[in-house]
Parts: structure tokens; C-alpha cells; sequence
């Protein structure tokens, strides 16, 4: 069994990694991949709204999207949420 220690330094391994294929990648596509990236969390996301709301109509789950992701701009523009902060990157590869 692995540690919390050992969780957390394969998990900042694993964010820095991450780091550098990005910044090695040229503008271009990082843009693609970010775009990518977001289609993909959309997918996750709208498939969760139709398990939670038991349903597969798409005008349905679109709606109930608009309306937490309102929510969501509504609670960062108040302050409530602060992003965590992302893992200390060292120097060493």
C-alpha cells in the first residue's frame, strides 16, 4: 500500500510532466489540445447531468449545463470559490 507521501509525489511527478509536454508544445496546438480538452470535459460533464437526472433528452441535460455553469460564474464573480493552488514544481527533471 503507498503512502500520502508517495501518492502526492507521484501525483506532482505526474503535474509537472504535464507541464513540460505543454510548454514544449508549439502555440498552435496547444490551442487544439485545449479545445480538445474541453470537448472531452463537456462529454464527462453532460453525462453526469443525465445520470443525476435520469434522463437522456439533450434539451434537458443543455439546460440544467447553462444553468450550473451560471451558477458557477455567478459564485467566482462574488468571490465565494478560489481555486486550489496548483503543486510546487522543482527544478530538478
Amino acid at each position: 500500500m503507498e503512502t500520502q507521501q508517495e501518492i502526492d509525489t507521484l501525483a506532482t511527478e505526474i503535474y509537472r510532466d504535464k507541464v513540460l509536454r505543454a510548454r514544449a508544445m508549439k502555440p498552435e496546438d496547444r490551442l487544439i489540445e485545449g479545445a480538445r480538452l474541453f470537448d472531452e470535459a463537456m462529454t464527462f460533464t453532460r453525462a453526469g447531468i443525465m445520470a443525476q437526472l435520469g434522463t437522456e433528452d439533450q434539451d434537458s441535460v443543455f439546460d440544467e449545463l447553462v444553468r450550473r455553469l451560471e451558477l458557477s460564474r455567478r459564485i467566482s464573480e462574488r468571490g465565494f470559490f478560489q481555486p486550489l493552488s496548483s503543486p510546487q514544481l522543482s527544478s530538478k527533471p
